[in-house]
Parts: structure tokens; sequence; C-alpha cells
């Protein structure tokens, strides 16, 4: 009897660590200006995001988070319980949206246009400057707009 109690704890350890490491190998990925949900085994009380200028997290509920793909890039997230202990580690990948875009190159500048049914500017990493700004400082404008009319 005490030797099949050892082998269901070994056996037991054993697929609890390898469920362990399945988790925190899994790639997480989100595109760019888009969210995501990322689900908990458990409660968390601490995110960390590795490069906040990549991604970004806010929790939802204790065990719901939301992460936002802010630029392209690799970061991680670890996730801790209430204890200290590791809830999740996971890389995060932020990639391109899927959606017809195409760069336009005219000498040194680029522009990025979106297309879905016609195109339209839309602000890109790399583009030139003063399109960029441009059209940020428009974005801006129309995001304040909405936030005065919400309040």
């Amino acid at each position: 009897m005490l030797r099949l109690l050892f082998i269901g704890f070994i056996l037991t350890s054993f697929c609890g660590h390898q469920a362990s490491a399945e988790e925190s190998d899994a790639r997480f990925t989100v595109e760019v200006d888009k969210a995501k949900i990322l689900r908990l085994p458990r409660a968390a009380s601490a995110v960390i995001i590795g490069n906040p200028a990549i991604a970004d997290a806010s929790v939802h509920d204790g065990r719901t988070l939301l992460i936002t793909g802010k630029i392209f890039g690799a970061t991680n997230i670890i996730v801790l319980d209430g204890r200290g202990n590791t809830v999740i580690e996971r890389d995060i990948q932020v990639r391109a949206p899927q959606m017809a875009a195409i760069t336009y190159y005219r000498g040194g500048a680029q522009r990025t246009f979106t297309c879905a049914g016609y195109c339209e500017l839309s602000p890109s990493v790399g583009d030139d400057p003063d399109v960029f700004d441009r059209l940020m400082v428009q974005q801006k404008g129309k995001s304040d707009q909405g936030n005065e009319a919400a309040e």
C-alpha cells in the first residue's frame, strides 16, 4: 500500500511538473493595437511585463488578464500569486495585424496604408516623421473627443 502511494506521488509530481513546463514554454501571440484574453489557472496577485513598451496587461479579475499589443517585438509576462509563487511565465510575441496593408517608399520616406475597400494612411513605426506625427495628433484628438463624450 505504501509503495502504491509512493508511485502515485511520483506520477502526480511528474505530471504536474510536465504541465508547468509546457505552460512556461507556450508562446502567447497578440497583434499590434489589439487585445487578447489570457486566462490563469489560479488567482493572480502581481503581473509583470518584461517590456511594457511592447505589450501591456490589464487585470479583468483575479484569473483573467487582457494583454494588449503596443509595438512589434517580443517580451515576457510573469504572474505571481499572493504567496509569490509563479502562476504562469510566458513569452509574448506582438506581431503585425492580419490585414491588407501596403508600405509606400518615396526616396527615404516611408508611408504605411491600411486597405479595406480603399486605402488610408495608417501610422506605423518607421513612417515619415512628419506624416506619422500629424496622424498621431489627429488620432489623439479623435480619442479625446470620444473620452469627453463618455464622461
